[in-house]
């Protein structure tokens, strides 16, 4: 087995090729929109900001699947290095898995670290989107039905912002049923809920606008 493979499967390096590989996964789906179109957005903020860890780990301000991405990137660096400079020559015994042990540690140290100075430069681009209201923030957003139906005086659509699944109440002047997708328009304080419209529709406004 190459060492590259070997190492990358093997406590601890394998717990951070895990999260790699998850976090790639998840990047790949935010990109083909197969997630919702607004899976892989920065958006945070109001109830979607970063809580108090994430803050005093100097990761807030930018999303968290980003931040957690850096962490595993930065963590498996270490890892991998650790163990193919010392852990290799330690065989496989009690003594291999408590270096492993001290390495994961100092590898989580290590990721947290250099992702926070990672995040810094990357702030800015999210800086928008934080100071946005709820509202205008999900507005725009595609939604996907959820319930039987939905019409002027009911109906739930999810929605996702983030990577947060939101399940919104909504509410269309044209029915729609289980599975269609919709656009969020705007919010209904009065009924806490959105207002939709069917997302060709939406699409189909734009098209046949004039062209100036």
């Amino acid at each position: 087995m190459p060492l590259f493979v070997f190492i990358s499967t093997t406590f601890p390096t394998a717990i951070f090729s895990i999260l790699l590989v998850a976090a790639v996964i998840y990047w790949l789906i935010s990109l083909s929109g197969i997630g919702g179109d607004d899976l892989g957005d920065g958006d945070m903020g109001d109830g979607f900001e970063t809580g108090g860890l994430m803050a005093t780990l100097g990761l807030e301000g930018v999303p968290l699947p980003l931040a957690i991405t850096l962490v595993a990137l930065f963590g498996w660096l270490f890892s991998y290095f650790s163990e193919l400079l010392l852990g290799v020559h330690l065989g496989s015994g009690a003594l291999h898995w408590l270096f492993g042990a001290v390495v994961l540690c100092l590898s989580v140290a290590v990721g947290v670290l250099l992702a926070s100075l990672a995040v810094k430069p990357l702030r800015p681009l999210f800086k928008p989107a934080l100071h946005l209201p709820t509202e205008q923030r999900l507005a725009g957003l595609v939604c996907t039905v959820r319930s039987g139906s939905v019409d002027r005086t009911r109906g739930r659509a999810d929605a996702y912002i983030e990577g947060d699944h939101l399940i919104l109440q909504v509410r269309s002047d044209q029915p729609l049923k289980r599975g269609d997708r919709a656009i969020l328009i705007n919010y209904l304080a009065e009924e806490d809920a959105y207002r939709v419209i069917p997302e060709e529709e939406f699409h189909a406004g734009f098209n046949d606008s004039p062209t100036r």
